[in-house]
């Protein structure tokens, strides 16, 4: 069985704007398991850029 290239890494990312969502979704991408902390009170507001997503869900990632 061929090994993925990042599988049994666990990435823990305390991140906020564009470019560190960016680099982690690419982590996920190559199979790493990723785990986002981020603060409740002051989310990225990339998230808020589309008004039409609902669940939470940010269209950038």
């Amino acid at each position: 069985m061929k090994q993925l290239p990042l599988s049994g890494v666990i990435i823990v990312s305390i991140e906020h704007v564009i470019a560190a969502p960016f680099c982690t979704r690419q982590l996920a991408d190559y199979f790493s398991r990723v785990t986002i902390i981020e603060c409740q009170e002051n989310r990225d507001f990339s998230c808020n850029y589309d008004e039409r997503l609902k669940n939470d869900l940010c269209i950038l990632f």
